[in-house]
């Protein structure tokens, strides 16, 4: 599950709409981040992926890291994006926006789908997903004000949510 601590995450689209619930019009957004993790954090999804996705060529990078954990190069660069199935229910999303705690933009119950995970040469690896919100008005203005920004965000399960359901 991908989970994030004031992680640089960028802005791609935003996408407002209006959804019925019940006769009650709600206010949905979806939200297009691109987060930019070492591949150390592909352990979120599997023990396993990035060794599958990378190994250390030692004619290309020497000596400079001996950690037997470093593993830098791609072993297929050709394979593109890989998507990644599921959907993660009940999370909180934090954009840190100012220097205040009461200034963060706070999206809770939010649903975390449609990841896609780009792995690139040096252990940096793109995750593309799409969070889905029902922000009030005055949070949806300034989650659109961001758009096309980076912003330190925050992504974990909202336990609030979480206990309601449970």
């Amino acid at each position: 599950m991908l989970e994030l601590e004031n992680k640089m995450v960028k802005i791609l689209h935003v996408n407002v709409r209006n959804e019925k619930h019940g006769d009650e019009p709600v206010l949905g957004m979806d939200l297009r981040l691109r987060a930019m993790l070492s591949n150390d954090d592909l352990v979120l999804f599997s023990s396993t992926l990035k060794s599958s996705f990378y190994h250390k060529d030692d004619s290309v990078q020497g000596d400079l890291v001996t950690t037997a954990d470093h593993l830098p190069n791609l072993k297929n660069p050709k394979i593109g994006p890989v998507k990644w199935d599921g959907t993660w229910e009940h999370q909180l999303l934090t954009m840190h926006n100012k220097v205040r705690k009461e200034d963060d933009i706070v999206l809770d119950d939010v649903r975390i789908k449609k990841l896609v995970l780009d792995m690139k040469e040096g252990g940096t690896v793109f995750v593309d997903f799409t969070a889905q919100a029902h922000p009030d008005e005055k949070v949806a203005a300034r989650v659109i004000q961001l758009l096309g920004q980076e912003v330190h965000t925050s992504l974990g399960v909202d336990e609030d949510a979480q206990e309601s359901v449970d």
